[in-house]
């Protein structure tokens, strides 16, 4: 997070809201604490003198006004005031200072909304730097990292032919391995549109041989699906198929085969 200083002033401007808040908050709670006058302690008030009730009689009023604070002596006529009109005088003042509910409200929805403001154009944008950071790592980083894993990295970046490149290696690094290989072809298929491209890659890997059964039938079936699906050449497809019979007879793979063939019509 670049801390410029537009972000400077911006985290000036949530401080001075936030206090905002937090002090419209507490004065409002203080004005619910301190409730209204009761009856007694208006009549204490008025008999000092120093107060009136408003028009509608439901409402005291301070004769010297409310920005000025009557001293003890004031209140009590050059004596010291009863604590009972001590209190009353408190909680009057404190009832006419108290913060309304709909400010204290006001102040936290702008909070939240410039604070959401600060994630969504300086945090969230900060995150997701470091999160492709982790991910993809510096090149410093990525060096020391396996052929595979550089390459699933460039397939995160979008860099295809890094990515196969990498692949490449990686299979070098472990012959046994086929996920290099079939990585390879569905990104010449799905990302490079070449399909054809795809099938010589299977062509290459299978040429390696000394793989598992399982594996050379994975194979197979990968290049009977583009044949199929995306280069339309049904007869190399059937004769795929039937090359698995032979080629693993009694197996799963010899009894899917069968099922394929008889979906296309050439059981």
């Amino acid at each position: 997070m670049n801390f410029d200083k537009k972000l400077i002033l911006y985290l000036v401007i949530l401080a001075g809201l936030m206090a905002a808040t937090i002090i419209s908050a507490i004065s409002s709670k203080k004005g619910e604490e301190n409730g209204e006058l009761s009856s007694d302690e208006m009549e204490l008030l008025l008999d000092t003198g120093k107060f009136d009730l408003n028009s509608d009689g439901d409402e005291l009023i301070a004769l010297n006004g409310d920005d000025v604070e009557l001293s003890p002596e004031e209140l009590g006529g050059g004596e010291k005031p009863s604590p009972e009109l001590a209190a009353a005088y408190r909680k009057f003042v404190n009832e006419s200072e108290g913060t309304s509910p709909i400010f204290t409200f006001a102040f936290f929805v702008l909070t939240g909304v410039f604070t959401g403001f600060l994630i969504i154009t300086y945090v969230l944008p900060n995150l997701v730097q470091r999160a492709s950071e982790e991910v993809y790592g510096s090149t410093e980083k990525s060096e020391g990292l396996s052929a595979l894993a550089r390459a699933q990295a460039k397939v995160a970046q979008g860099e295809w032919d890094e990515a196969i490149a990498n692949f490449r290696e990686a299979a070098s690094e472990d012959p046994t391995n086929r996920l290099p290989w079939i990585e390879i072809a569905m990104l010449q298929r799905e990302r490079l549109d070449d399909p054809s491209l795809a099938v010589q890659t299977l062509d290459d890997a299978l040429a390696r041989g000394d793989w598992r059964e399982n594996d050379e039938a994975f194979f197979i079936f990968r290049k009977i699906d583009l044949f199929e699906n995306d280069l339309k050449k049904h007869d190399e497809a059937v004769a795929l198929l039937r090359n698995v019979i032979e080629r693993f007879p009694q197996t799963r793979h010899s009894a899917n085969a069968m099922h394929k063939l008889h979906e296309l019509g050439e059981s």
